[in-house]
């Protein structure tokens, strides 16, 4: 079924059917309905490629993803596309391998050939920003990335990671726990890096020693590893985790061994995903509002789609207080 169908099955142009279509106000009402009940009663679809040709862009949002489907990618991830529909709009995906420049080229290539309006690009690594900022033409691009960066022609849209990590390390001290330990996710993820650096800054500013364990995972069983070197070294008395499946690694080795968590060793992670409330005992976790980086990052292309300048946007975590590692006052309450 073809454009030139509908327009002879109500008897009109098919200039007037694609003015329709494209919600064109110059159609008489009258003559809109008939086409509109034309289109259903034969089953018309728009050809999307030819309109996208046409007009020199599909409209859609081209959605990059360099990196795997982590809580945090998926949630920011689920949050654009939710956005997307919701203004009636349509998206195209690519996915690439964030540590190969030449795959991330070619994903853009790809989002090209559909003609986006705009890309947003889900990065975990500040090398993707330097392959975006090479493009000859890059067409609008906003890029979600965690934490700082030097790309000032570049826009972007991040979390405070370092000021997460802080926000974790002071509550801590705050508990009065003196012996600490950070464990890192993945430290080739930009996000892992700028935690670390946050946590020894402010046990610097302490005065007491940052201590600290990687591991090449963000997984409860990278958690649990670190548990078991820890139950035969020696124990903190407080843990900041890189994420929350860290930290849920970690707890459950621990209490298994009989450690009592917070009494004896308080534990923090980052995220806060959905099991952290549920966990026994509940997580202290630090938020991040992945809801609100999805849609900061559509309302930056809506801007360059617009005309407008490269800018960067950065959003606060949250602290949140639960039964891992609670508040002083909670603890000393009868």
């Amino acid at each position: 079924m073809t454009l030139s169908d509908v327009a002879d099955a109500v008897g009109v142009s098919s200039q007037t059917v694609s003015r329709v279509l494209n919600n064109h106000p110059s159609v008489r009402p009258e003559t809109r309905q008939k086409v509109l009940a034309a289109v259903q009663a034969l089953g018309y679809e728009p050809n999307l490629a030819a309109r996208s040709l046409a007009s020199g862009s599909s409209g859609a949002v081209g959605i990059l993803l360099t990196a795997g489907l982590s809580h945090g990618m998926a949630s920011t991830f689920s949050a654009i596309a939710r956005a997307v529909r919701e203004r009636g709009g349509t998206f195209a995906l690519a996915t690439a391998d964030g540590n190969d420049s030449e795959s991330v080229r070619q994903a853009l290539a790809h989002l090209h050939g559909y003609r986006v309006a705009a890309t947003v690009v889900l990065a975990q690594r500040a090398d993707v920003l330097a392959v975006l900022s090479s493009q000859r033409r890059p067409g609008p691009i906003v890029a979600i990335i965690s934490g700082q960066h030097d790309f000032s022609t570049l826009s972007t849209v991040s979390i405070d990671q370092a000021l997460g990590a802080r926000l974790a390390t002071e509550h801590l001290l705050a508990q009065g726990r003196s012996r600490l330990l950070h464990v890192t996710g993945d430290l080739s993820w930009q996000d892992a890096s700028e935690r670390l650096a946050a946590y020894q800054s402010v046990c610097a500013e302490a005065g007491i020693p940052g201590r600290w364990v990687g591991t090449d995972a963000w997984t409860g069983e990278a958690g649990a590893r670190v548990a078991r070197r820890l139950l035969g070294a020696g124990l903190p008395d407080a843990v900041f985790a890189g994420n929350d499946d860290i930290a849920l690694g970690l707890c459950h080795e621990l209490l298994a061994a009989g450690v009592r968590i917070p009494d004896d060793v308080a534990v923090v992670g980052f995220d806060d995903i959905p099991l952290a409330r549920w966990a026994t005992p509940s997580l202290s976790s630090v938020t991040q509002d992945f809801d609100a980086l999805g849609r900061a990052a559509l309302s930056l292309s809506d801007e360059l789609v617009a005309g407008g300048t490269p800018r960067s946007v950065t959003l606060t975590p949250q602290m949140v207080v639960r039964g891992s590692a609670p508040s002083r006052s909670r603890m000393t309450s009868p």
